[in-house]
């Protein structure tokens, strides 16, 4: 729900609340293959490129959270490589 509202948000105040949301789901490694599935990752990387830094922040927050945590971790590179 939240990617799709995302997709067609067309303000950027709401795109920001949005992606910050999907970046603290990115916190929790129980999540990881939701958010994989339903191409987040992808997501949080387009956002590193858009003119809006909260946007940039955002995405560069969720990339980090989706490499955090003690067991399962997932490396950068490992988000990088397979997406």
């Amino acid at each position: 729900e939240l990617v799709t509202q995302f997709q067609n948000a067309s303000e950027d105040e709401t795109k920001e609340k949005i992606l910050a949301n999907l970046a603290n789901f990115a916190y929790d490694p129980f999540n990881y293959n939701f958010l994989r599935q339903l191409n987040v990752i992808e997501l949080f990387l387009d956002c590193i490129t858009e003119p809006n830094e909260k946007l940039i922040e955002f995405g560069v927050g969720g990339i980090c959270n989706c490499c955090v945590g003690n067991s399962g971790c997932f490396t950068f590179h490992d988000i990088v490589v397979s997406t």
